[in-house]
């Protein structure tokens, strides 16, 4: 019978550190790892992970396969105004900047001002005017310092001016009553017949056992009545909502889902060719 194999060293010390220091190491060790290809003639401006982080892949190469993913799934054209939803450092703004023509238009929020402000000093000339704003409102780790609360923020756009929205790594980080205000904002912000790509973690009675057994990419804890997370002492870290209390969401915010969610790996399965690690749903305001 094979032994189980024993945790390594290096895991257990990091696992006794606070998450927030654990998160810092983690961007530290990319930012160093990333110095000889910054140093590159001709290297394209990338941000810091420790400035903002906003997960792994190459910047560029992650932001043109969120693009294409717009343009296939979600029916994005060069003239829409689109809408992101935490847009983070801008690895998607990059590549709509290129993609964009002078009838579009593209509007960003995001809480981390400093991620912003590289966003700003960096972006490469566009034909559509871009408009990026600071979104005043709580967060446990970039803006602890605002009392406003994601439950009650208004997006920074007309209602019925968005043609495509998207929220990419955003929803797995919203507590229940952030996530269906979210949804109703996104509602509201959709012209009639426009689009909106959402990633999240969806729990479903199949995917509840593995999950809280470990084989997920983290375990998953019951969190109120109607979610799941990673760390109950920091929830909006890694966040699962029950998938039919999500889509009544969906539902309540005017919108209906189309095509069929395509589940992601995150609970453990073994990937399919092609499949994406978050779950994806492309969501439409009706005419």
């Amino acid at each position: 019978m094979t032994q189980p194999t024993s945790r390594p060293w290096y895991r257990t010390v990091a696992g006794l550190l606070p998450r927030q220091m654990r998160r810092r190491l983690l961007c530290l060790g990319r930012d160093l790892a990333s110095i000889p290809a910054r140093l590159k003639p001709g290297a394209r401006p990338v941000p810091w992970s420790s400035l903002h982080d906003v997960g792994g892949g190459e910047f560029h190469t992650v932001g043109r396969a969120i693009l294409n993913s717009l343009v296939t799934e979600a029916g994005l054209t060069p003239d829409d105004h689109v809408l992101d939803i935490g847009c983070g450092t801008g690895r998607v703004a990059f590549a709509l900047a290129d993609y964009l023509t002078a009838k579009g238009c593209y509007t960003g929020f995001d809480v981390a001002s400093s991620g912003l402000a590289w966003m700003i000093r960096h972006l490469p000339p566009a034909a559509a005017p871009f408009r990026i704003v600071r979104a005043d409102v709580f967060n446990t780790e970039y803006r602890q310092q605002s009392a406003a609360r994601a439950a009650a923020y208004r997006f920074p756009v007309s209602s019925g001016s968005v043609d495509v929205a998207f929220a990419t790594s955003v929803f797995t980080h919203l507590l229940p009553p952030d996530a269906e205000n979210y949804l109703a904002e996104i509602g509201r912000s959709l012209r009639p017949g426009g689009r909106a790509y959402v990633t999240a973690f969806l729990m479903t009675p199949e995917r509840l056992a593995p999950a809280q057994a470990g084989r997920a990419f983290v375990p998953f804890h019951p969190f109120g009545e109607v979610a799941h997370v990673g760390d109950v002492n920091v929830p909006e870290a890694m966040i699962a909502f029950d998938e039919a209390v999500f889509m009544g969401w969906v539902e309540k915010a005017g919108l209906v889902l189309s095509p069929p969610v395509k589940y992601g790996h995150w609970c453990g399965e073994a990937p399919a060719p092609g499949q994406e690690f978050q779950d994806i749903l492309v969501l439409r305001k009706p005419v």
